[in-house]
């Protein structure tokens, strides 16, 4: 359902599209401009996308994607209490759970997937993570080291473009 109706369901302005259409053409992408743009939207949006994506034309079931930003606080304001309001009930649920921590999972209908939120205080303590795409929002609030370091825990088993 979601694919058919993607851009239905996110709404795209026109730079956003561009940018989905980009994202999935390349591994790394980087998208900026002016405050009130839909970045961070963008950002939560696309990795519902992908996930359910990989799931409807791979079969890839209750895969790992994560949405970082440089401090709890920033992720909270930016992006947890958007996808609170934002994602439908239907497509998953917000969780604060054991197993992964404070994440939107899909329902198992959408594979299942998990957005995994997360803060980058310390990135060295995701270093034995692995998750299939990453997004950080607001990466210029984060040094360079930061973005190698997690370059390295974009992988998944199967999954050959992870991004």
């Amino acid at each position: 359902m979601i694919k058919k109706s993607i851009y239905k369901l996110i709404n795209p302005f026109p730079k956003q599209l561009d940018f989905i259409h980009v994202a999935n053409e390349k591994k790394y992408v980087l998208y900026g401009g002016a405050k009130g743009g839909g970045k961070s939207y963008i950002l939560r949006w696309y990795l519902v996308y992908k996930l359910h994506q990989w799931f409807k034309e791979k079969g890839f079931k209750n895969v790992r994607a994560a949405l970082f930003c440089e401090d709890y606080p920033a992720l909270k304001d930016r992006q947890i209490t958007r996808i609170a309001t934002e994602f439908p009930l239907w497509l998953g649920t917000l969780q604060d759970s054991q197993i992964h921590g404070m994440s939107f999972i899909l329902r198992p209908e959408h594979g299942g997937g998990v957005i995994a939120l997360r803060n980058l205080d310390d990135p060295s303590k995701y270093a034995s993570s692995e998750f299939a795409i990453a997004a950080i929002d607001e990466l210029t609030k984060n040094k360079r080291i930061v973005f190698d370091q997690l370059r390295s825990i974009v992988r998944w088993p199967g999954i050959e473009n992870t991004k």
